[in-house]
């Protein structure tokens, strides 16, 4: 990673706090308490300039009344279930025009001033009693008892969970409006890069990368978009507990999403954790639909822990990682992926764990700069992906010709002549079967050595068995061949000679030169979105560390190299001296369509 990606980085990051900042400038939430056993006096408070909460303890009854027992106080806000309920507090306030704010996440409260039902000055939405508005006060009253009654719902049972906000009308309408704007600028944001993402999807088909991406900001805008401050404003028929469900099942399938995003954007080495980390978001997704609301507290509280808890350990994990990759270099996609993990974890825990009065506020800011990050990983993957091709077609040019007369090797001709010959003479059938196994591999060199063009795994499997069974007769069975291959995997898609000279060198360089028992091993296994492909023997070995690594055909380091441009694939080699040698392949899973037989050589 250059200094000039370095310095992009900080400058989106910059920006994006700046903006925030900006935005929210002046709209803070004092949160000192006010309410001390149903009396708030806030004469000698910030509130001519700030905006207060009006925490504490206020009278309280669990009915519908006009007018509530001096004697009993509650603590505001709260989550006690109370179908229905009156609270009550006495105010008083300094000169200067005022406004009352209904908690946003409870559309069902009614203001009642000095007993007298309060009109809205604003109403984003007026269906029955579900409003989420400010009140204006007068401006010539600065005493007055305050009355707020939380109405029964069938579609939301459950107590007052936020506070009533007070403070200067201008400051007032500003929140009102900015919560809203913040909600709906990053439903927007997360539907056009849904979009970016679909778009490209569509014309790189082959990379599931930019499918999963737009998965996951769709499901993301899904779940932003069900919220309170948004659902009610579009959709005001919606019940509450619908829009709470698709919300939360929504943000639990975007991180299923979001994981295998990561993995087709880094292989890493922990993808096997990161797959079995989305059983359980799959299986709280479907218990989240069945079960009542009334226990859905505790069982959100529990599914976001969770959620805190897999992406806490993510994010250690690719940092981990990061440092890994310190010698050989930082990749600037996950860099920022990381980065955007971060920020985002920061984001969820302040949004779930640590109550703020300007919570709201700053979990949209820090969503914001998440969104900003994430869609920087568009274009900085396409020009990636786009500079490895150009580098694999100028690594193909190049040792195009090298590569092609490398591939058969005149003592193998000669040798294998030569057994033909003396065949003929004592067993024409097996000749017959030797010659018609070296056409096949003689073919095959010739009509893909030398293209760029991906072949089919039956395809090179099948010159591999034609390649072993000259060398089988050669060497007059010298060796014992396993196998172990999915026959699914056929027709998946791989580069041409990428596992032969691998083959070659096993036999060649590891079992031949050792005495005694001579095993080769080949497994092809199927692991979802990947296939595994591994050579193992029980040759001569060498020691990595030491000794240069032996070459054969077109070598281990050029398959090496090859491997290295394939995107998501890896390539790992083995070796003690006197043991054997095993070699692993991960090869990203590209099934070859309309083929009528993948094993033809035509």
């Amino acid at each position: 990673m250059t200094r000039k990606h370095i310095g992009l980085m900080l400058v989106i990051i910059l920006v994006a706090i700046t903006s925030g900042l900006v935005l929210t400038r002046g709209q803070t939430i004092d949160s000192t308490v006010t309410v001390t056993r149903g009396s708030a006096d806030l004469t000698e408070s910030q509130v001519t300039e700030h905006i207060t909460r009006l925490d504490g303890t206020w009278r309280f009854q669990s009915s519908l009344l006009d007018a509530v027992d001096r004697q009993s106080y509650r603590n505001v806000p709260h989550v006690t279930p109370h179908a229905t309920a009156t609270y009550e507090v006495d105010v008083a306030l300094p000169p200067g025009q005022y406004a009352l704010r209904v908690p946003q996440n409870h559309p069902h409260v009614r203001i009642l001033i000095d007993g007298e039902p309060a009109d809205p000055v604003y109403s984003s939405v007026k269906q029955g009693d579900r409003q989420a508005y400010l009140v204006l006060l007068d401006p010539n009253s600065s005493d007055f008892r305050l009355t707020m009654q939380v109405s029964g719902s069938t579609d939301r049972p459950t107590g007052l969970e936020d506070s009533l906000l007070i403070g200067p009308i201008n400051n007032m309408l500003t929140l009102q409006n900015e919560l809203f704007s913040y909600d709906f600028v990053n439903v927007l944001i997360a539907c056009l890069i849904f979009l970016f993402y679909a778009i490209v999807s569509v014309f790189h088909r082959k990379e599931s990368i930019y499918l999963y991406g737009a998965g996951f900001f769709f499901l993301i805008a899904l779940s932003l978009l069900t919220r309170d401050q948004i659902v009610f404003e579009f959709i005001p028929v919606m019940a509450y507990v619908v829009a709470h469900k698709v919300s939360l099942i929504a943000v639990l399938l975007s991180v299923c999403m979001l994981i295998e995003f990561a993995i087709r954007l880094e292989r890493v080495p922990y993808e096997r954790f990161l797959r079995l980390a989305t059983y359980p978001l799959y299986a709280l997704s479907a218990v989240a639909i069945i079960i009542p609301y009334a226990v859905h507290g505790w069982f959100d509280y529990a599914a976001w822990i969770y959620v805190l808890f897999i992406a806490f350990f993510w994010t250690g994990l690719n940092i981990n990682w990061l440092f890994e990759r310190k010698s050989t270099g930082y990749p600037l996609e996950f860099l920022i992926f990381t980065l955007a993990m971060i920020i985002g974890y920061i984001g969820q825990t302040i949004n779930i764990l640590i109550p703020h009065p300007n919570q709201d506020t700053y979990t949209s800011i820090l969503s914001l700069i998440y969104f900003v990050l994430m869609f920087t990983l568009l274009p900085l993957h396409l020009s990636t992906d786009k500079r490895q091709k150009q580098e694999v077609q100028t690594f193909a040019a190049q040792s195009e010709i090298s590569f092609f007369n490398a591939q058969i090797k005149p003592h193998f001709l000669y040798n294998t002549f030569g057994n033909v010959i003396a065949l003929c003479y004592t067993a024409p059938n097996e000749a017959a079967r030797l010659l018609s196994h070296l056409s096949t591999y003689v073919r095959f060199i010739f009509e893909n050595g030398r293209t760029d063009s991906n072949i089919t795994l039956g395809q090179e499997l099948e010159m591999i068995d034609s390649y072993l069974s000259i060398e089988q007769t050669r060497f007059n069975d010298a060796f014992t061949i396993i196998k172990d291959i999915d026959d699914s995997l056929f027709n998946v898609e791989v580069p041409p000679l990428l596992i032969q000279p691998l083959v070659e060198n096993a036999l060649r360089h590891g079992l031949m030169r050792k005495g005694g028992n001579k095993r080769l091993m080949l497994a092809v296994q199927d692991l979802g979105s990947a296939i595994e492909v591994r050579i193992a023997d029980n040759g001569v070995g060498f020691d990595p560390k030491r000794t240069a690594m032996p070459t054969s055909g077109i070598g281990i380091p050029n398959v090496r190299n090859r491997i290295a441009y394939v995107p998501n694939a890896t390539f790992t080699l083995q070796s003690e001296v006197g043991v054997g040698t095993n070699v692993l392949i991960r090869l990203p899973k590209r099934e070859r369509m309309n083929v009528p037989n993948a094993h033809d050589l035509d």
